[in-house]
C-alpha cells in the first residue's frame, strides 16, 4: 500500500453527516381502519425497547493511486448503535438499561480498491454520494441488527426504532419511528383527523406503499398511522409510526394503540432537547450514551494522522 496507494487528510473540521430520510416515494393506499380517532392505551406496567444510533465523521480523505493516477473520495467514520429497555415504574440508568451496542469504525470509499482496512477502519465502498451511504450502512447493517436482536432476545411491549424501517426488519414487530415529517401520506379529505388528534390519541391505520427501486421489486407495503405527543396546536407535535404487515390486524392495533398511549410519555420538553416532542428522552439518552463511546474526536483524529504518517515511511 505504501507503494501504490497514497492517502490525504483535508484540513477542514468535517461537519456531521446529515441524517437523511428519503420518505418521496411513498404513497398512500388506504385506510385499513374506519377514518376516525383512536384511543391510546397504556398499561399500568410496561416497558419499551428503544434503538438508535450515532455517526461521527473523523475524517474527510481523498485516495491516490499512483500506479493509475486515479483519486477516490473517503471517510473515516465512526458508528454506533444500541438499544435502551425502559421499564415504567423504576429508575432507569443508561448503563443499567442498555441491553445491546456496537460500535464500528468505518472508512467509507466512493471507489473498489484491493485493500480491507486502514488502520482500524474496515473499508466499505460504496458508488452514490457517501453521506447518503453512510446513513444507509448505519440503518441497516448495525441498527437493524440490534433491533432485530432486541426483538429476539428481549420481553417488551415495544420495540421502537428511530427512524423508517429497514427492510431487513421485516417479519418483527418493530416499530419506526419518524418524527421528521416532509410530507403526509394522508387521505386529504380526512386531514382534519391529524389537526383534531391529542395527546394519547392516534389515527386511523393506513396502508403506505414504498417505491423505492429494491422494494418496488420486492413490493414492499407498510402499515402506518399518526399520534400526537404533546399539546401544541397544529401538526407540529405529531409523528408517523411504522410497522411490516405480516402480522393479524387486531395485534397491529393493540400495538397502535399501545405507540399512542406509552410514546406522549416520553415526549421531550423544548429545554431538554431542541428536537423536542419528537426526539423522545430515552433516545436522546441512548444518542448521548453512544457518542461518548465513540471516544474522543481530537484524540482519534491524531491517530489517523500519525498512522497515515507512519505508514508512508
Amino acid at each position: 500500500m505504501k507503494q501504490r496507494y497514497s492517502i490525504s487528510l483535508s484540513p477542514q473540521i468535517p461537519n456531521e453527516v446529515e441524517v437523511i430520510e428519503i420518505e418521496e416515494s411513498e404513497q398512500f393506499v388506504a385506510f385499513q381502519e374506519e377514518p376516525q380517532i383512536y384511543e391510546g392505551k397504556r398499561k399500568e406496567s410496561f416497558s419499551v425497547i428503544f434503538v438508535d444510533g450515532v455517526r461521527r465523521t473523523e475524517a474527510l480523505a481523498y485516495v491516490k493511486d499512483e500506479e493509475k493516477g486515479e483519486h477516490f473520495e473517503g471517510a473515516f467514520v465512526s458508528l454506533g448503535a444500541g438499544a435502551l429497555r425502559i421499564e415504567h415504574g423504576r429508575v432507569n440508568l443508561v448503563k443499567e438499561s442498555l441491553i445491546l451496542s456496537n460500535t464500528k469504525r468505518t472508512f467509507f470509499l466512493r471507489g473498489n480498491l484491493p485493500i480491507k482496512e486502514l488502520w482500524d477502519f474496515v473499508i466499505i465502498p460504496v458508488d452514490g454520494e457517501i453521506s447518503v451511504e453512510v446513513n444507509r450502512y448505519m440503518k441497516e447493517e448495525l441498527e437493524a441488527s440490534i433491533a432485530r436482536q432486541a426483538w429476539q432476545k428481549f420481553s417488551t411491549d415495544l420495540v421502537i426504532c428511530d427512524g423508517t424501517l429497514s427492510n431487513k426488519l421485516r417479519n418483527t414487530q418493530c416499530v419506526g419511528f419518524v418524527k421528521s415529517i416532509r410530507k403526509l401520506y394522508f387521505d386529504n379529505r380526512y386531514l382534519n383527523l391529524l389537526y383534531e388528534l391529542k395527546p394519547g390519541q392516534r389515527s386511523p391505520i393506513i396502508k403506505v406503499h414504498y417505491q423505492s427501486t429494491q422494494e418496488e421489486k420486492e413490493k414492499v407495503d407498510k402499515y402506518a398511522w399518526y399520534i400526537k405527543l404533546s399539546p401544541e396546536g397544529g401538526m407540529h407535535s405529531l409523528a408517523r409510526l411504522e410497522i411490516f404487515p405480516q402480522w393479524d390486524m387486531n395485534l397491529l392495533r393493540e400495538i397502535a394503540d399501545l405507540s399512542a398511549g406509552i410514546l406522549p410519555y416520553f415526549a421531550s420538553q423544548p429545554f431538554q432537547d431542541r428536537r423536542a416532542p419528537q426526539n423522545l428522552l430515552p433516545v436522546g439518552k441512548l444518542e448521548n450514551f453512544l457518542r461518548r463511546h465513540l471516544g474522543p474526536y481530537g484524540i482519534i483524529r491524531k491517530q489517523i494522522l500519525e498512522w497515515l504518517k507512519s505508514s508512508s515511511q
